[in-house]
C-alpha cells in the first residue's frame, strides 16, 4: 500500500491539517519524533499499552509496514500523537493503536484535530472508519464517546483475542464511521467530529 502524503518513512514532514487561528497543525512524524513518542508513551503508561522501540523504528519510520504516526503541534510545540494501522483492503476499519496527548494539553480539542486527519485517511484509502480497544477502567473511554465513537462490545478478562493473547483486564471495543464518501449503516454526527 502506498501511503502517499501519510507516509512516515520518507523522513519528510507533511502538514495534513492546519488551524491558523490556534496555530495548530497535525503532521506526519519522522524518526526525529521518537523521543516525543517515547516520552508521551511513558507518561501515559497507565493508559496506553507499551509498544517496543523496534515497532516504531521498523514499522512506522522504517517503512516495513504501513503504520502511521501523526503528530499534533500547537505553536510549534508537539502536544500529542496517534498511531494508526490501515487495515487490509477497502471497506474495512483501520485501527487506532495508540493515542496520547500531554496532560497539560488535554480537553483543548487536539484529539479532535488528530481524528479529523484520521477521517482524511479513511476517505483517501476507502476505509469505513476506525476501531480501537480501551481498558474499561480508564477515563479515556469518556474521550472516545465524546468524539462520537460507539461502544460495540467488551472483551472480558481472560478472553483470548485475535492474536492469541489473554486479556488481562476487561477491554471496551469502540468504533466510529468516518468516511463520508462511502455509504454506511450509521448516520454521521458532523457536529461531534
Amino acid at each position: 500500500m502506498n501511503l502517499g502524503r501519510f507516509d512516515c518513512s520518507t523522513g519528510i514532514i507533511k502538514v495534513l491539517y492546519r488551524d491558523p487561528v490556534r496555530d495548530l497543525v497535525v503532521r506526519t512524524s519522522t524518526i526525529q519524533d521518537q523521543l516525543l513518542v517515547d516520552k508521551l508513551q511513558k507518561e501515559n503508561a497507565h493508559a496506553v499499552g507499551f509498544i517496543q522501540d523496534t515497532i516504531w523504528k521498523d514499522y512506522v519510520w522504517g517503512g516495513k509496514r504501513n503504520f502511521v504516526v501523526l503528530i499534533c503541534e500547537v505553536n510549534a510545540d508537539a502536544v500529542g500523537y496517534v498511531l494508526i494501522t490501515p487495515a487490509r483492503g477497502t471497506y474495512r476499519y483501520a485501527k487506532i493503536q495508540q493515542i496520547a496527548v500531554r496532560n497539560d494539553a488535554r480537553r483543548l480539542q487536539y484529539g479532535h484535530a488528530l481524528v479529523s486527519v484520521c477521517r482524511d485517511f479513511c476517505e483517501e484509502f476507502g476505509r469505513l472508519g476506525f476501531t480501537l480497544r480501551c481498558r474499561t477502567d480508564l477515563d479515556s473511554n469518556h474521550f472516545w464517546r465524546s468524539l462520537g465513537f460507539t461502544h460495540y462490545d467488551t472483551w472480558k478478562k481472560g478472553r483470548i483475542n485475535h492474536v492469541g493473547f489473554k486479556a488481562s483486564n476487561d477491554i471496551n471495543l469502540w468504533k466510529i464511521e468516518l468516511n463520508r464518501r462511502l455509504p454506511t449503516l450509521f448516520q454521521f454526527d458532523e457536529a461531534r467530529i
